[in-house]
């Protein structure tokens, strides 16, 4: 399988370019994947899920629309050099959306990981940047940062999508908590989703096991139009723990021909 990859001290990432793009693993160098990855496991047509971390679109109006992930199975065009790689997908025969991630190091336990859709079409386009990451979910703690800091007046907005593409989530579900500065959720099989309006943008997984705390943060643009009534982040566990997801929103907007549109996240791996 034709992949890059990226090490430092700290962490392991590699990331597919015989189709995707996708990145297939990210943990400590001598430690396990923190991603899910099963290549082939689950399919939806000519799209398949594989698992790790992929760029989907969001659609305003229409979540989760075949434009959304399909597809991305063609081999990629590859960028390296220095501190810096690209892996970027062929446009779609039909909606003329490439897909990439571009890659830059910025300390031994950091990395920028930019997301980004480019309209390769002659006419113009909408949507944003979603930044699903496939993770194994037993012995997990993922919690979303609440609030915000230094202000007057703060609320907090969670969306509950409760019947989405055949599923139903339980508005009273244990697996979902809170602490005054957070939304934890600790799966334990029972299929969930829950949107967060969160200013702050981070997202973090606890690997009990290891110890290490994998973060993504994106920053949150106040004001602008994001999914699900405003929602940047996203927490997923599907049914029998088969794997869970750590989710951002990039702002949707119009994507003029030749331009592209990204959501920027920074990749954190430390000791908790």
């Amino acid at each position: 399988m034709d992949a890059v990859k990226i090490e430092t001290d700290r962490y392991k990432m590699i990331i597919v370019s015989e189709f995707g793009p996708r990145v297939a693993f990210w943990g400590a160098p001598d430690g396990d994947n923190l991603l899910y990855w099963d290549r082939g496991a689950v399919s939806n047509g000519e799209w398949f899920l594989h698992g790790g971390h992929r760029v989907w679109i969001t659609r305003p109006m229409a979540d989760e629309s075949p434009d959304s992930y399909l597809a991305d199975n063609m081999p990629c065009q590859v960028e390296i050099k220095d501190n810096f790689a690209r892996v970027e997908s062929p446009a779609h025969p039909l909606f003329h959306i490439s897909r990439g991630m571009e890659f830059e190091l910025m300390t031994e336990d950091s990395l920028t990981v930019r997301n980004y859709i480019v309209n390769r079409g002659l006419m113009l386009y909408s949507g944003g940047v979603w930044s699903p990451t496939c993770v194994k979910p037993d012995n997990v703690v993922i919690t979303v940062d609440l609030g915000q800091d230094d202000v007057t007046w703060d609320i907090v907005k969670i969306i509950v999508p409760r019947i989405f593409a055949g599923n139903t989530v339980l508005l009273n579900d244990p697996q979902v908590t809170f602490s005054e500065t957070q939304m934890i959720v600790k799966p334990a099989g029972v299929l969930t989703k829950r949107c967060v309006c969160a200013p702050k943008g981070r997202i973090s997984l606890l690997d009990v096991k290891s110890g290490l705390r994998f973060t993504k943060t994106s920053a949150y643009l106040a004001g602008a139009r994001y999914p699900l009534d405003g929602c940047n982040v996203a927490v997923f566990v599907g049914a029998d723990n088969w794997m869970a997801e750590m989710e951002t929103y990039g702002a949707e907007q119009p994507v003029s021909p030749g331009n592209r549109i990204e959501n920027t996240e920074v990749w954190t791996l430390a000791s908790r």
